[in-house]
């Protein structure tokens, strides 16, 4: 069971990034289309807010074992130094729990709302800094066991810096890492410091 939820976790992963691709090959295709001074000052007259739809993925250490996590965002762009908006995280490789005599697997689920502030603009490459807080549970799966069972919650914080490149006018590709933290987790000899961990994070930007 916990195989197969991988897998299918690494599929969707997999998918979204293949439509990304897609979607950029698309968008520069038809940049030439929008090269005449027209054009540009029609883009430059539509910039401003702007809706923004993400997906990310990465590594980091839960319980001293390396795992991959996916984020989705979706959120609006106010102005060319933030970003607000939502966010859902969840973990596609599962974690184990050296700290207890009997086989068992971690993973946890979590949600919140996202700040990012950008900066230090120079073309078509930004710096930015995003804060997400947020909550969620933590599942255990016990050996014999079919299906994850939610047995704590907890309070979660992180904030990072992205290195940010603007491929096409929608499209926008960023490569990060940062620190996150994690509360209110005692459960299975675990605790939140178990939780805690630097990460790294290759994320895929839509906005509109």
């Amino acid at each position: 069971m916990s195989m197969r939820k991988k897998w299918a976790g690494l599929k969707v992963f997999a998918a979204a990034i293949v439509f990304t691709a897609a979607f950029a090959n698309a968008e520069l295709a038809g940049m030439g289309e929008s090269s005449n001074p027209t054009s540009q000052e029609s883009a430059k007259s539509s910039d401003g807010l702007k809706a923004l739809l993400g997906i990310s993925g990465g590594n980091s250490m839960i319980a001293d074992d390396g795992t991959i996590f996916m984020n989705l965002r979706i959120g609006l762009e106010l102005n060319d130094f933030l970003a607000v908006g939502a966010w859902a995280s969840t973990i596609l490789s599962d974690v184990r729990n050296y700290n207890v005599p009997v086989k068992e697997l971690i993973d946890y689920k979590a949600f919140g709302l996202f700040a990012e502030l950008s900066a230090l603009r120079m073309g078509n490459f930004h710096v930015s800094v995003p804060l997400q807080v947020g909550g969620g549970v933590v599942n255990f799966l016990d050996e014999g066991e079919e299906a994850f069972e939610p047995e704590d919650y907890f309070f979660m914080a992180d904030m990072a810096v992205h290195f940010n490149y603007r491929v096409t006018k929608m499209l926008e590709v960023s490569i990060g890492g940062g620190y996150r933290l994690f509360a209110g987790i005692e459960e299975n000899n675990l605790d939140a410091m178990d939780f805690c961990t630097p990460f790294g994070e290759l994320r895929f930007t839509i906005k509109e």
